[in-house]
């Protein structure tokens, strides 16, 4: 039954991760895309992803209730859903303009 839980729970945890390279990394423009999203991803783990077990631990501690954990939970992915929806919609955007546009300012800005 554990093992059967384990796999039933990557199908919603690999259809999160798929698009998520894809959506953060088409926040920057390409000659940043690399390293913005290394900055933003790894910064959002330490600052979001890390203290969230001893968080969870505290409010378990304070309240004695697994309820406060799940609330606690929902309001974490209330945030991140509010987010993503004033995100920027790059869908069919020609990216190779920008490039252009540096290459023609400066022989060697690329």
């Amino acid at each position: 039954m554990i093992f059967l839980g384990i796999l039933l729970s990557l199908v919603p945890h690999d259809m999160m991760w798929g698009p998520q390279a894809a959506l953060i990394a088409e926040c920057f423009t390409p000659r940043l895309r690399y390293s913005g999203f290394s900055l933003g991803f790894h910064l959002s783990s330490i600052t979001a992803g890390g203290p969230a077990p001893l968080i969870a631990t505290a409010l378990l501690a304070a309240t004695g209730s697994g309820y406060v954990i799940a609330l606690y939970i929902l309001f974490c992915a209330v945030v991140s859903i509010t987010s993503t929806i004033f995100l920027p919609d790059y869908t069919n955007r020609d990216i190779s303009q920008e490039l252009d546009s540096v290459r023609s300012a400066s022989p060697t800005a690329v």
